[in-house]
């Protein structure tokens, strides 16, 4: 976990929970935004989530980005034009990380470096999450 301007950027090592709801929605409570990148090699399902003061607004497969869901799951798709993505055609995304990423950086207006991630940063195993 690093702190980055006004934001907080957590790296779950081998997970995926993060991503998910039941997580980012109350990151986001009392007017707040969480966004989340998952890539999940085993699964072949990558995520980019966004919410907002509570609620899940957007869940983005970024290989097929016309698959959202979420409570505004168009919310992003400015984003994914600006990156030449058009988020109504069935085409398969083939550089969906880089471009997740790029919107997140796009939210949060923080482009996170290979220095973010160097060794060592502070880190907690939460009990009863998994």
């Amino acid at each position: 976990m690093r702190r980055i301007e006004d934001w907080t950027i957590v790296i779950e090592d081998c997970g995926w929970r993060a991503s998910h709801m039941e997580a980012l929605c109350p990151l986001s409570r009392d007017g707040g935004q969480a966004v989340a990148v998952m890539r999940h090699d085993y699964a072949a399902r990558h995520r980019l989530a966004y919410a907002v003061d509570g609620a899940y607004l957007t869940d983005i497969d970024p290989t097929f980005p016309r698959r959202r869901h979420g409570a505004d799951p168009d919310r992003l798709n400015r984003h994914l034009r600006e990156l030449g993505i058009d988020p109504a055609a069935d085409d398969r995304i083939e550089n969906a990380i880089p471009a997740a990423l790029a919107i997140a950086s796009r939210i949060t207006n923080v482009m996170i470096t290979p220095q973010h991630l160097r060794r060592p940063a502070l880190g907690a195993a939460i009990p009863g999450a998994y």
